[in-house]
């Protein structure tokens, strides 16, 4: 298996693992294989190793391998191409950029969370930060992006380098479901989930997002 870091961040082996969760030959799928891939979804999309030859036990899967697998390090470039650096849809106005208009929606929800100067945001399933650094522009305010996925954390901090805001953003690895653990209660002025929850299979952890803000 191959553990080589390509130039742009991406791992060899995570992208490996990630499709080792599919039957090389599409006609040999079979029932075991989709209800593998639902019963360890966190291992398929963000997980910690991948499955050995399909090969169930009592507490889930046998796992081979210790590197995350890849599927955001294999899509990340594609969500580039289609939706820039926002991983969110927009509704457009006649004649509106589709820039202006992911800007726009941004600005929307700094406004519903009454965002003020100085405040400190958390960005709970940040992407590559695109939202993260024109909120913190539009609004003034301070975020952490939090995101599970080393190769998209990379990407977030190089563009907020470029966009000299590394002041004013920051991004860490974390889980959806500790967040109080991970930063303690009280923590934050203010949380926003930005079309990231619909890739939780269990939903976020709404309670932990209320106990870490003011």
């Amino acid at each position: 298996m191959s553990q080589t870091q390509h130039k742009d961040g991406r791992v060899g082996s995570r992208i490996e693992n990630y499709s080792d969760f599919w039957q090389k030959d599409a006609r040999k799928e079979a029932q075991v294989d989709s209800d593998i891939r639902v019963e360890s979804y966190t291992d398929v999309v963000n997980g910690a190793a991948r499955r050995s030859l399909c090969t169930p036990c009592t507490s889930g899967l046998i796992l081979s391998s210790p590197f995350c697998s890849g599927y955001y390090d294999g899509a990340t470039e594609l969500y580039e191409y289609g939706w820039a650096k926002s991983f969110h849809f927009s509704r457009f106005y006649k004649g509106e950029a589709f820039a202006a208009s992911l800007a726009r929606h941004e600005h929307y929800l700094a406004a519903q969370m009454s965002l003020r100067p100085g405040m400190r945001v958390l960005d709970v399933g940040c992407g590559v930060g695109g939202p993260a650094r024109e909120i913190a522009r539009f609004a003034d305010v301070n975020i952490v992006g939090l995101n599970n996925n080393e190769f998209q954390i990379g990407r977030a901090r190089r563009y907020t380098k470029d966009a000299g805001l590394e002041d004013q953003v920051q991004f860490v690895k974390g889980d959806f479901m500790k967040l109080s653990e991970q930063f303690g209660e009280n923590s934050f002025d203010a949380g926003a989930c930005v079309s990231a929850c619909s890739y939780v299979i269990y939903g976020i952890d709404h309670v932990a997002m209320h106990s870490i803000c003011y």
